[in-house]
Parts: C-alpha cells; sequence; structure tokens
C-alpha cells in the first residue's frame, strides 16, 4: 500500500521551514520557493506508474540532470504563512519523465495548482548541482530581508560582497568557503534569470538574485536554511556595523586563511591575498 505523501520527513520540513520563513519575514505574501528531490526509498513508496498523473508543460524544457526525479515543490502563488495548513493544494510532488518537457503530478497541488513559477530555474540549479555533488537535493529561495537591506549599500560584486561577509564572523568562510554567486537583476522567472542562475550555482552553493532574494542549496532542508540563517545574520551585523560607524576592518586575509586550514576547507582561488 502507498505511503501516505504527507508522512515524508521532507514533506513534513518543509511545512515547518515555510512558516519559520515567513515569521522572520523572509518570504511575506507570495514570495519565495522550496524544492526537494525525493530519495530512491522515498519515491518507490508513492508506487507511482509515470503516465498516469496530470501532465504540464515546462516551457523552458526539462534539463536531463533531472530526469527521472520524483521532486517536491511549493506551488505558485503559495503564501507561506498558510502552506502547512492546507498541504494538499499548496504543495506536490511531481514526476520528471525520462524523455520530453511534460512533468507529471504525483500528489498534491490539488485544485489545478502548479508548481512555482520559478520551477525551470529549481529544475536546472538541481542538475548543475546534483553534477557537482550527488547528494545535493534541496533547493531554496527566499527574500532575506538583511540580504535585500545590504545590496543597497555594499559592494554586488561577488568577490567584494563575499569578502563583506567573511570578514564580520569566523562561520563566514568556515560555511561558505565557495562564497556568493550572483545574478544581476532581472525579471524573476523568465529565461535570462534562469540561464544566470545555473551558470553561477556550477561553482556555488548560493546565489544572489539582484534586488530581489536569495538561493540557498543543500543536502537536506536544514542544510539549505542553515545557509540563510547565516548569510541573513552576516548581513545583518555588516548593517548595524555600517550604521554604527564601522571602525575595524574585521578579519584580514591572514587569519581567514588560518581559518581554512585549521578547518580544512578551500576558499575560492582568487579571493585571498595570502
Amino acid at each position: 500500500m502507498a505511503k501516505d505523501w504527507k508522512e515524508i520527513k521532507a514533506v513534513q520540513e518543509v511545512a515547518d521551514l515555510s512558516y519559520k520563513m515567513w515569521d522572520r519575514g523572509w518570504d511575506e505574501a507570495n514570495g519565495g520557493n522550496i524544492s526537494y528531490i525525493l530519495t530512491d526509498e522515498e519515491a518507490a513508496e508513492l508506487e507511482y506508474t509515470p503516465g498516469t498523473g496530470r501532465k504540464i508543460t515546462l516551457v523552458e524544457g526539462i534539463p536531463d540532470g533531472v530526469r527521472g526525479k520524483y521532486i517536491l515543490v511549493t506551488a505558485t502563488m503559495s503564501y507561506f504563512r498558510e502552506l502547512r495548513d492546507d498541504l494538499d493544494h499548496l504543495i506536490g510532488i511531481v514526476y520528471i519523465p525520462e524523455e520530453g518537457d511534460d512533468y507529471e503530478v504525483v500528489r498534491g497541488l490539488e485544485g489545478n495548482s502548479r508548481p512555482s513559477s520559478e520551477f525551470g530555474s529549481h529544475l536546472g540549479v538541481h542538475a548543475v548541482r546534483l553534477a557537482a555533488d550527488p547528494e545535493q537535493r534541496v533547493v531554496m529561495h527566499n527574500h532575506a530581508t538583511h540580504v535585500l537591506a545590504m545590496q543597497h549599500v555594499a559592494p554586488i560584486d561577488e568577490k567584494e560582497f563575499t569578502l563583506c561577509l567573511w570578514r564580520m564572523i569566523s562561520e563566514g568562510i568556515i560555511m561558505l568557503p565557495d562564497g556568493i554567486g550572483y545574478v544581476p537583476w532581472c525579471v524573476c522567472g523568465n529565461k535570462e534569470i534562469m540561464d544566470k542562475t545555473i551558470e553561477s550555482m556550477r561553482t556555488h552553493r548560493v546565489v544572489l538574485w539582484g534586488y530581489h532574494g536569495l538561493l540557498t542549496t543543500g543536502k537536506s532542508m536544514h542544510d539549505a536554511f542553515g545557509l540563510l540563517e547565516l548569510i541573513d545574520k552576516i548581513c545583518e551585523a555588516w548593517l548595524l556595523a555600517e550604521a554604527a560607524g564601522r571602525k575595524n576592518p574585521g578579519i584580514s586575509d591572514e587569519g581567514l586563511m588560518e581559518l581554512c586550514e585549521f578547518f580544512g576547507v578551500t576558499p575560492r582561488e582568487g579571493y585571498l591575498n595570502v
């Protein structure tokens, strides 16, 4: 007998974390979206027969790297403050076919609901992150308040923005040695932002969308959410320091390299002068 899909751990985590993100002001109204690639065991428990679900065409085209996967995704226009109370309509599981660009609704997304309008970007990011690390399963997009504010006053060059974060707190380079990718402002949901995001995600786990929000990825929901928490906290600290009339430069390049050597991580090439 097929398992109740709403009992899958990842579904419960999305219900919990989406509410937390709304409660912190990071996903107002229908802002934000989350997707997760089911494990083979989780997919098998659904006992789904490909070809039997409602079909939806992905206009952007389905990347080969996610074919055959089952993906949990929040619905377009879903309000994160309501999601945990209406899983049947505001989240669902879709099957990505081995051929063609019509994916299939397996569970949830009732009432003709559809995945997030940025689902094409999610699939593209999943494909490149899987190529980099087969354990990467999560893509999380949000409008973290302090990250948005910092974009209006800090350098938005990838290197300089990353260095701002690294110098604020030791955990910055420890948790994010690959730095932050940056995609200049684009119309959200279109092919331009999708293509630029996919390219940046080839070598980053986190990408900043100019004057829009942040995408974090990870091996689990809490991995991706943890990166979001860390980055928003550092951005908040940076803004407070600037407002107070910053007097100190933060962690030096030499200090950052010492942290990398001690914790066994490799900083992004070319970012430190040591």
